[in-house]
């Protein structure tokens, strides 16, 4: 990992993860990425291919954050797209 390099871990649920074509995804682990340090949100998750980012929901350390928050490193964030039901 170069100086100016981060690891942040992305948690996908709602079914979020299909959209990666990822195989044996486990939400409990999510999956680590090394970012530039500065990177925003919003551009990690382009990078893995996930689309209408802004109707989903993020979170880091219970926390709601937008796209536009900048990784930090050892970040955990959830990213949960909105469901209803009755």
């Amino acid at each position: 990992m170069m100086k100016n390099e981060i690891t942040v871990t992305l948690k996908f649920f709602s079914g979020m993860h299909r959209e990666l074509s990822l195989k044996h995804y486990d939400p409990g682990k999510g999956i680590t990425l090394t970012v530039k340090e500065g990177t925003r949100l919003k551009k990690a998750l382009k990078d893995l291919g996930i689309r209408g980012l802004s109707s989903n929901a993020y979170f880091r350390s219970g926390e709601r954050i937008g796209l536009w928050t900048k990784l930090r490193s050892g970040d955990e964030v959830s990213c949960l797209r909105p469901t209803g039901g009755g």
